[in-house]
């Protein structure tokens, strides 16, 4: 991801990496952050609690987000993140962050990217609840999960990736009840679409899946790429899918373009956030 490769030209992001345990929070809706969090492995929910106990979820923060950058240095966190499994991140003090993007112009335009592609996957997750069924929510969700991990569509029968989410925080970030969750995976298995067991989403019908999402049909016909590339590796350039027409803003990965415009270098040295 862009802002962890600019980081790591900065400073080195393993060297000082936490581990944090399953179901852990990093922070808690309510509280004043002073750090600031870049994910390097795991999968974090970001989710807001009301006052009757019920529990929304926006967003799965994954490798290379970066969490816990507020408006203002003494606002409150507007929601909680939680670990869904084991977590590694690099923790910044806010203000060694605030330095190193008043000093790299680099950073500061890949962070302001990442902003709006989040900024993009909300009103996208939000289009999703109030516009379709529980079956094309559901599938919806899927398929943007399986992009953000592999970096691309799904492009063959029986595929299978990691997802650990249980029925219950599907619902919470879909507005569905567990029950209607669990029914309307049923059906989509009966189907012979898509099939979550363990922890584990079997892609069955990838063509299926992306008409149950609610895809366009040109995005229908994107290329098929061989192998199953990671975050580290996703599809060479957007242009591969592109040409047929866009995904959802926010799903891709964002590409990392290292070029500087001339008479711009990175002024960051250590000593100076010290």
């Amino acid at each position: 991801m862009p802002i962890r490769r600019e980081l790591g030209t900065i400073t080195d992001l393993e060297a000082g990496a936490r581990v944090i345990p399953m179901g852990s929070e990093l922070y808690r809706q309510g509280e004043i952050c002073s750090t600031c969090f870049i994910v390097l492995n795991g999968w974090i929910a970001l989710s807001v609690l009301l006052d009757d106990g019920s529990c929304q979820i926006l967003d799965f923060a994954l490798p290379g987000a970066i969490l816990g950058f507020q408006s203002a240095p003494n606002a409150q966190m507007y929601h909680s993140a939680r670990c869904l499994s084991i977590v590694r991140v690099h923790a910044f003090p806010r203000r060694k962050l605030d330095v190193m993007v008043e000093t790299n112009p680099r950073l500061a335009i890949q962070l302001c990217r990442q902003v709006t592609a989040d900024e993009a996957r909300a009103h996208d997750h939000l289009a999703n609840i109030g516009l379709r069924d529980a079956r094309q929510r559901i599938a919806h969700l899927l398929l943007e999960l399986y992009v953000r991990v592999r970096g691309r569509l799904p492009g063959e029968s029986d595929e299978t990736f990691q997802l650990p989410l249980s029925q219950g925080q599907i619902g919470q970030a879909l507005g569905l009840t567990y029950v209607h969750v669990c029914r309307t995976l049923q059906i989509l298995r009966e189907q012979k679409i898509v099939h979550l067991a363990n922890h584990t989403l079997e892609i069955i019908d990838p063509v299926a899946l992306r008409t149950a999402a609610g895809l366009e049909p040109d995005i229908c016909s994107l290329p098929r790429h061989a192998g199953r590339p990671s975050l580290a590796n996703p599809v060479s350039h957007p242009s591969d899918w592109q040409s047929a027409g866009s995904l959802p803003a926010g799903w891709m990965p964002l590409q990392y373009d290292r070029a500087m415009p001339h008479g711009f270098a990175p002024a960051f040295t250590p000593e100076k956030a010290a």
